[in-house]
């Protein structure tokens, strides 16, 4: 690949993470240009909890059916999981000399493939996510194949960090405009009534006068005190440059499945009314508890409740 090329595939990788809406698309975009460019023939992209214990699916690209038509076989751990989180991974590299474990004893299925490397991704010093690639035949990509790839993982990094700081930042706008809209309509709003109750009478006395008056000074002080901490707080958040890992949303099936969890159900009777395997509910039961941080499914439930996930 000569020079041209190189930054021709870069710059359309990049285009597309910026021009993409969602995050996963964004990122599945990603993969298949790369996928596409360094003429390989699958990949996915996990990404890091908040506690940098555990990860995620967060996209994949042309799965062969072993993996596409069973999910499940793409959670938990894995060499390159287990490495990464381990700190023993912090650039591209080759992982040819074996295979891939979410493919190893699969005799059917598999497309053949077999070359396996590992892209770290890292923003800041924090682990971030990490992207796998895979091919039919087995072979080592060459140094500069591996500087792209760095520098692939530096574009995807920076997508990542953008979309989660935006995201963190409309669920604090939201929050703080719903704080401030509560404290308009239970303290401001009836003290201002007060004051115009005391005022729309011309046969008020002073004593009315000054009590309308004192409600005013008061509501004042109030006011300044709001605007006060309402600084405050905006001072705060522009100085942090702490990397914000906001909630994970659920998808449509993942809160069907919660919603089932909730009224006690188990994995067989869910998959009878969704029209699923057992074998898939327990891969989406494995997705809420990660991406909810819970430990099991009573906590994973009160924890959607606490956030507004799921009905009272």
């Amino acid at each position: 690949m000569d020079d041209k090329n190189y930054f021709s595939h870069l710059y359309e990788i990049a285009s597309h993470l910026n021009k993409e809406f969602s995050l996963h698309a964004a990122l599945r975009k990603s993969l298949e240009k790369t996928v596409e460019i360094l003429d390989l023939e699958t990949g996915w992209f996990w990404l890091t909890e908040p506690n940098n214990k555990s990860v995620y699916l967060a996209a994949s690209y042309n799965l062969p059916p072993a993996l596409s038509n069973h999910p499940e076989r793409l959670s938990g751990w894995c060499y390159c999981v287990k490495q990464y989180l381990a700190d023993d991974i912090d650039k591209a590299m080759n992982i040819s000399e074996i295979t891939c474990s979410r493919l190893k004893d699969i005799n059917t299925g598999t497309k053949g493939l077999k070359f396996h490397a590992v892209i770290p991704i890292i923003i800041n010093q924090q682990k971030v996510g990490l992207m796998n690639l895979l091919s039919k035949e087995t072979r080592q990509l060459n140094e500069k194949e591996l500087a792209i790839l760095n520098t692939i993982s530096e574009l995807v990094g920076a997508a990542i960090q953008r979309a989660r700081l935006q995201q963190s930042y409309n669920i604090n706008h939201i929050e703080s405009s719903t704080t401030i809209n509560r404290v308009l309509k239970q303290v401001f709003h009836p003290q201002i009534e007060a004051i115009i109750s005391c005022l729309d009478n011309p046969n008020n006395n002073k004593s009315k006068i000054n009590e309308a008056l004192n409600k005013a000074k008061e509501l004042q002080k109030q006011l300044a005190i709001l605007t006060k901490e309402t600084r405050e707080q905006e001072g705060a958040e522009s100085k942090t440059k702490e990397f914000l890992y906001p909630e994970l949303p659920l998808t449509k099936r993942e809160l069907e499945v919660l919603t089932m969890i909730k009224k006690g159900l188990t994995n067989s009777q869910i998959g009878k009314q969704l029209f699923i395997t057992e074998r898939t509910v327990k891969f989406h039961v494995t997705a809420i508890l990660s991406k909810l941080n819970a430990s099991t499914r009573t906590e994973a439930v009160d924890i959607s409740l606490k956030r507004g996930f799921l009905g009272t």
